[in-house]
């Protein structure tokens, strides 16, 4: 990915929404823009925006998405619009559409990565050097 991480897009921290880690959801979660999930959701999430699954957050569904960052669990495909970073952290079975793609060593991705138009997608690795992204849930971007 460019220099410029995905979280430095994320939108004004008064106008996301947010599920505490102490949230279980069941059932499906849409929305027009940015979600913070640090809980756990058993069912399929469709954000328009930019979706940041905590350290703690997990998802066992299919995940829509703009942008998204993973530090958590995706059990589950995947599609994004535009990009979606793995962090060190994050743990994900299932396939991924996306334009871009990123994934820190030592994150874990059992699935294939595809283009929208069906084309396999070659990721770039990054080391999370910046001490601000290491061990942050998603809460904080």
């Amino acid at each position: 990915m460019e220099s410029k991480r995905i979280c430095d897009g994320f939108a004004d921290p008064m106008t996301r929404s947010i599920i505490r880690d102490s949230t279980r959801v069941t059932g499906n979660i849409s929305g027009p823009g940015d979600l913070a999930l640090d809980g756990e959701l058993q069912g399929d999430i469709s954000i328009s925006g930019l979706l940041v699954i905590g350290e703690k957050g997990s998802v066992q569904g299919k995940v829509t998405a703009g942008n998204m960052i993973l530090a958590g669990r995706v059990l589950g495909s995947v599609r994004v619009e535009v990009g979606i970073e793995i962090r060190s952290s994050g743990r994900m079975k299932g396939d991924v559409v996306c334009a871009k793609i990123a994934i820190a060593e030592g994150a874990f991705l059992e699935g294939g990565i595809y283009t929208h138009e069906g084309k396999t997608l070659a990721p770039d690795y990054f080391t999370e050097k910046r001490k601000d992204l290491q061990g942050r849930s998603g809460t904080k971007p």
